[in-house]
């Protein structure tokens, strides 16, 4: 009784929450499975990086504010809620298919993913900026005196992921490169002592920042 309830809950909540998407892609993006709308295939591909780019821009704003209410700097903030964020997706792929038995696919969706985020996610970006601006960006030293894309020198957190990823490794290497229960788990508890460590140091060490 409680369980159903729970779910049908769940359901008008996901219908209420999509239901406005669903009708502005409906009316902005063409069907390309509808027959008649095949030929539109390269306006519906167009539409939806449009949206997406809408909506990750959305998503910033609204995680920096959020921040900013909680105190959390824009950089811990994207290294805990904008990452998990974007990252759903391809855990539901690495799920569905390790669920079919294509464990190592699972792995090179995840690895291979980072490897497009930073690479092309970053590169592209910064490459279209300095290609209009005809100026190198500023990404360690901030530098008030110019319009540049800033980002922190956190260097301590790139050292920590370098140190989570040898301990990825080590565990996988121990099990004799195998997935299991085991694995996952300790991949849980590696992941929640990050975001603890970030979270403690941003709120307590730090004490937070202001609006």
């Amino acid at each position: 009784g409680s369980c159903s309830g729970l779910s049908y809950a769940g359901r008008v909540f996901y219908f209420l929450t999509a239901f406005p998407f669903q009708l502005l892609f409906s009316f902005t993006i063409p069907n390309c499975l509808k027959p008649r709308l095949k030929r539109f295939y390269l306006l519906s591909f167009l539409g939806s990086v449009v949206w997406i780019a809408v909506l990750s821009y959305g998503m910033v704003v609204l995680v920096e504010r959020f921040g900013c209410i909680l105190g959390i700097d824009n950089y811990v903030m994207g290294l805990v809620v904008v990452a998990a964020g974007t990252s759903v997706p391809d855990a539901l792929s690495s799920v569905i298919v390790a669920r079919d038995g294509h464990g190592d696919m699972a792995v090179s969706n995840a690895l291979g993913s980072n490897v497009f985020d930073i690479n092309l996610g970053l590169g592209l970006p910064f490459l279209i900026k300095i290609l209009y601006e005809n100026k190198d960006l500023v990404l360690l030293k901030p530098r008030p005196e110019f319009d540049d894309v800033l980002v922190k020198p956190h260097s301590k957190f790139g050292f920590i992921l370098l140190g989570v990823l040898f301990c990825v490794y080590l565990l996988l290497s121990c099990n004799k490169f195998r997935l299991n229960r085991t694995i996952g788990a300790m991949f849980i508890i590696l992941y929640g002592l990050f975001i603890g460590y970030a979270l403690i140091q941003e709120l307590v060490c730090d004490g937070g920042v202001e609006c």
